[in-house]
């Protein structure tokens, strides 16, 4: 079954489950209605947020719920005739959901780009450029392993100090052009990749995460943030001392 068929099924059986315990608690009385209503209020939202039920915005768990538990009450009223006081019901069950709302919203955790509220089915990232916890949905960009904000801004991450290049990736060539951007020696910092050795600038190098754009090998000693988003190369465990 496709995830969106699940969870409407999932969201049908809430539904009916609700309708059918508020019909059973209101043939009881008010007594049974009220805090039945308060209850599944609380209990329906509390299943409704944790499977990540369709809704779009915060008042939609409240007002399905009070729409269900005012079709209950209608039939009791069809077949029973129940007092007066258990038309309160459904604004018991929108108050109850509605609360309840407004405190798992209060202390669930933003994305530190977009601000959206993260349900708990929603996937994050730290970006090994800003160390931001960021949402795939729309601020994490899978292609180039970084955050959207990161990736429009250019920032470098691989360090700067020609001391760490040489370590990594021995002297820097005086001839040839990058494979990535085709800048030649005079107009960029070219570095060797340590398993092929095709020329990449420093900053394609910077760009790509460490890794050489033909043959996919990461350079030795990246930094600790990288560690968990380079995959498609392997680290070279060799070392230029110069």
């Amino acid at each position: 079954m496709k995830p969106t068929f699940e969870r409407g099924a999932l969201l049908g059986g809430l539904l009916v489950l609700t309708c059918s315990v508020q019909f059973g608690l209101g043939i009881v009385g008010a007594a049974g209605a009220l805090p039945g209503a308060l209850l599944l209020g609380v209990g329906i939202t509390l299943l409704w947020l944790h499977f990540d039920l369709p809704a779009g915005h915060t008042w939609v768990p409240p007002l399905v719920l009070g729409v269900g538990i005012l079709l209950s009450t209608a039939v009791l009223e069809l077949a029973f005739r129940p007092s007066f006081a258990e038309w309160f019901a459904p604004l018991a069950a929108v108050l109850a959901s509605g609360a309840t709302v407004a405190v798992l919203l209060r202390s669930r955790t933003r994305c530190n780009l977009c601000s959206r509220r993260l349900g708990p089915a929603d996937l994050t990232f730290r970006c090994p450029r800003c160390a931001q916890q960021v949402c795939e949905e729309t601020c994490w960009n899978f292609e180039h392993r970084r955050c959207e904000l990161c990736l429009e801004q250019r920032v470098h991450l691989l360090p700067l100090e020609s001391s760490w290049w040489l370590r990594v990736a021995g002297p820097r060539l005086t001839q040839g052009k990058c494979q990535v951007c085709h800048a030649d020696a005079e107009q960029a910092e070219l570095q060797a990749c340590p398993k092929c050795r095709r020329a990449q600038c420093r900053g394609c190098w910077d760009y790509s995460n460490g890794e050489c754009a033909r043959c996919g090998a990461a350079l030795p000693d990246l930094p600790v943030a990288l560690h968990t988003v380079v995959g498609s190369g392997l680290p070279v465990e060799k070392s230029f001392q110069g």
